[in-house]
């Protein structure tokens, strides 16, 4: 698990954000009181292989939702580049979830010592009655890239060799994907979370006008946000840089910064740097017009032309390069 994943899962891990992906996923309201029925679970998994090696498997975010007459488990998996054997992955991570969903069911009927009849599974101790919970998965794409597929197991299956009439034996498994980058601005005003301005703010990377904009326009959320959102922001920007400008306090129990002033002065360097860069190829492309004229005017050699121009040693290799 990278860097990148780590920041993801820490800032998702909250009931509020959650509510926030999962209103807009399901076109609903939740209920306010929806973060206090949502509580973390065993996100590992014991596997052992044909060798008798025992691994683990991890999901990045795990929770059971108990309610007044509902119970679920909700599956979090945070993405930052597509995963080409994903839908298989995630399958195995639900199967991993039934079956020790099915061991603990195994478990509580041995422990209140259970009978069992004729019907039941003796050797799961698991009765006709006994019901298992869903599974809830949702996958979080925060790339760049467009992932088109795989979002099926169907998209890794090479059904071509099938006879015809076979491809409906075939059982199909599906990924909930939500593409981070490309929830609209409608929808995002819609949440009550502060991933509005999270996803917001990366809308508008690439435009400055209207990343300096969205910054003005939403300064109370900027001057005290927490630092797990800012840490997605670097990750997911790639402005580590604005590590030097960023000042952290703690309030309320929460580290947080005023991130406001500190995007603002990276964007100003970025445009200082920019008009630097300007200057000197402007400086470059009149040295060079200068021997150009020397060349043909004196008729001097390209190096005799630029030590009268008292241009460095270093730099000479520079424009000895450009004049081919």
């Amino acid at each position: 698990m990278g860097q990148k994943n780590n920041v993801l899962n820490v800032y998702m891990n909250d009931p509020k954000r959650i509510k926030s992906v999962l209103e807009y996923c399901l076109k609903k309201k939740l209920p306010e009181d929806w973060a206090s029925h949502c509580m973390d679970d065993s996100r590992f998994y014991a596997v052992e292989n044909v060798k008798k090696k025992i691994s683990s498997r991890e999901r990045d975010i795990y929770k059971k939702v108990v309610g007044e007459d509902k119970k679920f488990y909700l599956g979090i998996e945070n993405q930052d580049d597509i995963n080409l054997i994903f839908p298989w992955r995630l399958m195995q991570m639900d199967c991993l979830a039934y079956e020790r969903q099915i061991e603990e069911v195994k478990k509580k009927n041995r422990e209140y010592k259970v009978s069992l009849g004729e019907e039941d599974d003796f050797l799961y101790r698991f009765k006709k009655e006994d019901r298992l919970l869903p599974v809830v998965n949702l996958t979080l794409y925060w790339g760049k890239r467009k992932w088109k597929k795989p979002l099926r197991m169907r998209h890794m299956i090479n059904m071509n060799g099938l006879p015809d009439g076979f491809e409906c034996l075939v059982e199909d498994y599906r990924i909930h994907l939500i593409d981070m980058r490309a929830i609209p601005e409608s929808a995002l005003e819609e949440m009550d979370s502060d991933l509005k301005y999270v996803l917001g703010i990366m809308k508008y990377e690439d435009s400055g006008r209207k990343y300096q904009d969205y910054i003005q326009e939403n300064q109370d959320f900027f001057k005290r946000i927490p630092k797990c959102a800012v840490d997605v922001l670097k990750v997911c920007m790639n402005i580590s840089e604005i590590e030097k400008y960023l000042e952290y306090e703690e309030q309320d129990g929460e580290e947080s910064v005023n991130m406001c002033k500190a995007l603002m002065e990276l964007k100003m360097e970025a445009m200082r740097a920019g008009r630097r860069e300007g200057r000197r190829e402007g400086k470059r492309e009149s040295c060079l017009r200068d021997i150009h004229k020397m060349m043909k005017n004196l008729k001097l050699s390209a190096k005799q032309a630029m030590d009268v121009l008292e241009i460095s040693e270093r730099e000479q290799k520079e424009y000895i390069k450009m004049l081919g």
